[in-house]
């Protein structure tokens, strides 16, 4: 099974639009930075 997903900024309120099988360790990825993207320091 897949997950489509939906990120908000808060800091700009720009989306972020992903798909995962593992919507766990995906969110896990984001929040510690992992994920270029979503990065807070990404310009």
């Amino acid at each position: 099974m897949f997950y489509v997903y939906i990120l908000r900024s808060s800091k700009d309120g720009k989306r972020y639009v992903g798909m995962t099988e593992n919507l766990e360790r995906r969110m896990n990825e984001h929040e510690s930075g992992r994920v270029k993207s979503t990065k807070t320091d990404v310009p």
